[in-house]
């Protein structure tokens, strides 16, 4: 009977209604009675989104700063030829 009772489903080994009166089949741990609690990737999503901006802000920073920096000395040597 042991061999039987392990190759059955899950749901078939837990006792409802007669079927606790069965000895042989083993008692649920208590975790697996309860369905698993919904998680919610609110927050998660929230600090994935605000870690995004802040990077688009700092490529944007840098790409403004090196823009600036190469400008400068072009606008000069435009200027001075005409």
């Amino acid at each position: 009977m042991a061999t039987q009772t392990f190759n059955r489903r899950e749901s078939d080994r837990i006792p409802m209604g007669v079927e606790s009166a069965m000895p042989w089949v083993p008692v649920p741990p208590s975790e697996s009675v309860q369905p698993p609690k919904a998680k919610s990737g609110i927050l998660r999503k929230l600090v994935l989104a605000l870690l995004v901006v802040i990077f688009l802000f700092g490529v944007w920073q840098i790409g403004k700063k090196l823009y600036d920096e190469a400008h400068a000395p072009l606008a000069q040597v435009i200027d001075s030829k005409g």
